[in-house]
């Protein structure tokens, strides 16, 4: 009977880097990262519709499509089938989340790499689902953290030695 390999990753990236061949390609933690933060942000979305009147305007396309259902089940049905897509989107979230984590070299790197998807993915469904109108000062607020977090998550780090005037060279490297 054939093995089941449920991760292919842990095969194809055995230093949790990409191979020189494909360095253009997304690495496998960002990638996992990045889609956490659009699938909690889908999750937002979906709680929404569940209960916003968005969902009633959906309901009544549908009734469009199919005429012969009631329009009180069809809306029903509709916030039903929002309140499973939060767990659906619940579910792939810690799903890449989880393998981001594990792919990642840096918790830091994939929770900002999330929290920037989770922002991009959450003012596009605002703006495009619900109507929002974002102001200069939200994009103002978002390129600055963005800009922080591209700073925190540069390549290049500082490395902060704490030294006393009592410690010994040997003990100095030992930090």
């Amino acid at each position: 009977m054939p093995e089941i390999q449920l991760d292919h990753f842990g095969k194809q990236y055995p230093n949790q880097e990409n191979p020189a061949e494909f360095s253009y390609v997304l690495a496998p933690s960002s990638f996992f990262a990045l889609s956490a933060g659009v699938f909690a942000a889908l999750s937002s979305v979906s709680a929404k519709l569940a209960v916003d009147q968005h969902t009633e305007s959906v309901a009544q396309a549908l009734t469009l499509i199919f005429p012969n259902a009631s329009t009180r089940v069809v809306g029903l049905l509709t916030r039903a089938g929002m309140l499973v897509a939060i767990g659906v989107c619940n579910f792939f979230m810690w799903l890449f989340f989880t393998k981001a984590l594990r792919y990642g070299r840096s918790t830091a790197r994939v929770m900002m790499l999330q929290t920037v998807a989770n922002f991009a993915t959450t003012a596009a469904c605002g703006v495009y689902i619900f109507g929002d109108v974002l102001a200069v000062r939200w994009w103002m607020g978002a390129s600055l953290i963005a800009v922080g977090l591209a700073l925190l998550n540069s390549e290049k780090s500082v490395e902060f030695v704490c030294e006393s005037p009592d410690t010994s060279t040997q003990d100095k490297k030992n930090l």
